[in-house]
């Protein structure tokens, strides 16, 4: 049984169906799947089964009129897609049934029933690396943040994909469109509603340097029961996901659980054993997650995205850096250390220490927090 192939119909007709049948109560795809082996029939079709048909399938009265004579509602929603869709040729409706529908979305046990979305729709079948983790980042994530995406740009061909989240979300969208690496993010809401709205910037950046999906209608508010279906199809689009710093009770944890579910390679990033936000990434390395601390370490797990470099291959940057070994650069931990614990530690006097945190802090080997300094390399 094919899934569709309704190549007459026009794409307003496909939104109507698609709609339609999305707004059908408690029928999942499974059961649309299963709708239509029994009548031998595609997705599309079944909106033209009689009511004994749909009897027959175990479909309830309510359903069935839930399909035969729509809500005000439901043609809202389709009235509101519709426009959305109008509004620029970058606006896009995938279906199931479409042949840029992404295959890896297709083997999930749940897949969308269709996709919208806003960018260069191309990006969506290039080879995706998920990368998530806190709202909450370090310094030292930050920085893990830039130097793997900037190592991932110049040894691997693929596209960074994210949740458009505060925190390590927006990081590596940002750093990707910085490093010149297309980025994806899937959102937990309808594709035009910006959520956080303090990324109304960068989503705007997204959309026009790489692609904006959502599986939820235009209008579609945020909402926490939302958020692990953006969570699958994070994990779904990708070939592998990357976690920098989560706790154990988190969304990227949600994440690492459909990838492994769906056979997804899991990356993760170590980081400070007092740091709450890294029991999260170290429980995954115990549990079998590749520890990772550079771009190499994703490719001996994925080798088909490595770059084909036809000249001498480029040294590649580690996360973990070496510095020469400086006695004031070994008292600052990877944790927030005050200014009167370093001179403490090297016998410096506080003014020389200062002068030597601000040179370090310039190179971007230390950073400076409300609670002391951070060291990011060494």
């Amino acid at each position: 049984m094919t899934t569709d192939s309704v190549k007459e119909t026009s794409q307003e007709q496909r939104l109507n169906i698609y709609l339609r049948l999305d707004s059908v109560p408690n029928i999942g795809i499974k059961s649309l799947y299963d709708t239509a082996k029994f009548h031998q029939c595609t997705l599309t079709d079944i909106v033209n089964l009689s009511s004994p048909q749909l009897q027959q399938s175990g479909w309830k009265d309510q359903q069935i009129s839930a399909l035969k004579s729509p809500s005000t509602q439901t043609y809202k929603r389709i009235e509101n897609a519709l426009q959305w869709l109008s509004q620029s040729t970058q606006h896009h409706f995938v279906p199931l049934c479409s042949t840029a529908y992404p295959c890896h979305l297709k083997e999930l046990a749940r897949p969308p029933l269709f996709l919208f979305a806003y960018g260069n729709l191309d990006f969506i079948h290039t080879p995706q690396l998920a990368m998530v983790g806190t709202r909450s980042p370090s310094q030292y994530a930050k920085e893990v943040v830039d130097d793997l995406i900037a190592d991932l740009t110049r040894t691997t061909q693929l596209t960074i994909t994210s949740g458009l989240a505060l925190g390590i979300d927006g990081l590596c969208h940002r750093a990707s469109l910085h490093h010149g690496l297309p980025t994806i993010a899937v959102l937990g809401c309808g594709i035009d509603v910006i959520y956080p709205k303090r990324h109304r910037a960068l989503y705007q950046d997204i959309a026009e340097n790489g692609l904006i999906v959502s599986e939820f209608v235009p209008g579609t508010a945020p909402h926490a029961s939302l958020f692990p279906r953006r969570n699958r199809i994070i994990s779904g689009l990708s070939e592998g996901v990357v976690v920098v710093e989560a706790k154990i009770k988190s969304g990227s944890l949600v994440t690492t659980k459909y990838a492994l579910e769906q056979n997804k390679e899991v990356f993760a990033i170590p980081s400070a054993i007092y740091n709450p936000n890294a029991q999260g990434t170290h429980f995954l390395i115990k549990a079998g997650a590749k520890l990772t601390e550079s771009a190499q370490d994703i490719i001996d797990e994925l080798p088909h995205l490595a770059k084909s470099l036809l000249n001498a291959p480029v040294e590649q940057k580690s996360i973990k850096q070496t510095l020469a070994t400086e006695p004031l650069l070994d008292s600052v931990s990877y944790s927030a250390t005050s200014v009167d614990l370093i001179a403490k530690r090297t016998g410096m006097p506080i003014s020389d220490v200062l002068t030597k945190l601000l040179q370090y802090e310039l190179r971007g080997i230390v950073a400076s927090t409300p609670e002391g300094y951070v060291k990011l390399r060494g």
